[in-house]
């Protein structure tokens, strides 16, 4: 799939389904940069090639056969891999978390737009030239920056929103092993990916990661009823951790931690107050972005801490581990 033959989408909860996938079967797809593929040379004009709100791109909507309204949806993250040996990121005048925005102005000089082509090297590394001509590095991590399904109540948002449906959440452990889980609120969940990230520091200062083509490996599971699933959920193989999305910050944490030690004491067995102590010991809190319409957090805990084996969402990020490592072998 090349971005020649896929008309993609600027919305969650937009258009009809243009992939059709099975549970437990793995589905491989490809996803455009942020920019549509046509930021290219440090000369090159962000807002011109990628004028708001054509930012973004999405792969989708994904049909899952089976999927019904108000289940909980599993999705598992097999492999991603750069699509190309390059990957780009920007500063723009009034864009970042440094900067002054329409909702918070200041009277400081604006920001240059500036371009950074960075290269994808043999050794697992990003490289770009400086402004000076000196060289920077950082460490590749190629993760998703958007993941998501339909929004509940027949909405239709913006690709660079995120919230209790997803969306752009820009949370760098969305990356190959991690499941989501998420309350589908369509039959059919209607899944879109995208927003391809090599690198990215938390909160996404800049306004821009790394970012990048993909090809990427799914495989979907379902896993009871999403009654309870508010916000998304995160799993790897050693945390689990719940994502907020909201403004201020401190709310985004809020929800996040809030989630997490509800999920924590019934899994665990543990009074409320018993699992926001645990949590409050142990937690780490990622910050995804401070630049989208909604800041996104991320509230973790080890499952090592958990005072007994973990087994929720009927062992679903187990079972897609493993059935993907069997695919690929």
């Amino acid at each position: 799939m090349t971005d020649e033959s896929f008309p993609y989408v600027f919305h969650y909860g937009a258009g009809e389904p243009r992939i059709r996938a099975r549970l437990g079967e793995p589905l491989c797809v490809f996803t455009e940069d942020c920019f549509s593929g046509k930021l290219v040379a440090v000369d090159g004009k962000p807002r011109e090639v990628a004028p708001f709100p054509r930012v973004n791109p999405l792969t989708g909507p994904i049909a899952i056969e089976g999927v019904r309204d108000g289940d909980t949806l599993a999705i598992h993250l097999v492999s991603l891999k750069p699509a190309r040996d390059w990957g780009v990121s920007t500063v723009s005048p009034n864009f970042g978390a440094l900067s002054g925005t329409r909702n918070n102005p200041n009277l400081q000089p604006e920001q240059a737009e500036t371009v950074w082509i960075w290269r994808v090297g043999l050794d697992g590394m990003l490289t770009t030239t400086t402004t000076n001509g000196r060289e920077i590095s950082a460490p590749l991590r190629p993760f998703h920056g958007s993941l998501g399904v339909a929004p509940p109540h027949g909405e239709v948002r913006l690709s660079v929103v995120p919230d209790s449906f997803g969306g752009n959440l820009d949370i760098p452990d969305l990356g190959a092993g991690a499941t989501l889980y998420l309350r589908a609120n369509v039959d059919e969940a209607m899944v879109y990916i995208g927003d391809g990230h090599f690198a990215q520091g938390d909160g996404e200062l800049a306004g821009t990661a790394v970012e990048g083509a993909l090809n990427t490996e799914l495989i979907f599971a379902t896993c009871g009823d999403g009654e309870d699933m508010l916000w998304p959920r995160l799993e790897t193989d050693t945390e689990i951790a719940v994502i907020g999305c909201a403004r201020p910050l401190e709310d985004a944490v809020r929800i996040a931690a809030h989630g997490l030690v509800h999920w924590v004491s019934r899994l665990c067995g543990l009074e409320p107050g018993d699992a926001h102590q645990l949590v409050s010991q142990n937690c780490r809190l990622r910050i995804g972005n401070l630049v989208n319409p909604l800041y996104t957090v991320a509230a973790f805990i080890d499952k090592k801490r958990l005072p007994r084996a973990i087994s929720d969402f009927e062992d679903t990020h187990q079972m897609l581990r493993s059935a993907s490592k069997s695919s690929t072998q």
